[in-house]
């Protein structure tokens, strides 16, 4: 079968097993500048987890905020409007899954 290499944000190596659909699970790394967003909040079909590396978030879904810092991680329905902004004075890194996309 074999390997497929990608090309992701933030990540050096991204080796995909060539049999399968990529679009099943996506991982990238997003760095956000301190005061910045990474996008308005938004919607798609499958499943979103955001696990913090560095910094402070503001995550927003549906209306609803929440706060997560390093080490932490917020999972969600991404049909539903959500966004994240960069809480803190610092950059954000931060890791995305998305599931079922």
């Amino acid at each position: 079968m074999g390997f497929v290499t990608k090309e992701v944000r933030g990540i050096t190596k991204y080796l995909v097993d060539a049999g399968l659909e990529t679009q099943q699970l996506r991982i990238h790394i997003s760095e956000v500048p301190a005061g910045g967003r990474s996008h308005p909040p938004h919607e798609h079909a499958g499943a979103e987890a955001f696990y913090m590396l560095e910094g402070h978030a503001t995550i927003e879904v549906e209306g609803e905020k929440h706060s997560l810092g390093p080490n932490e991680v917020i999972i969600l329905d991404a049909s539903k409007p959500h966004g994240l902004s960069n809480a803190g004075a610092t950059p954000m890194r931060y890791l995305v899954i998305i599931a079922g996309h």
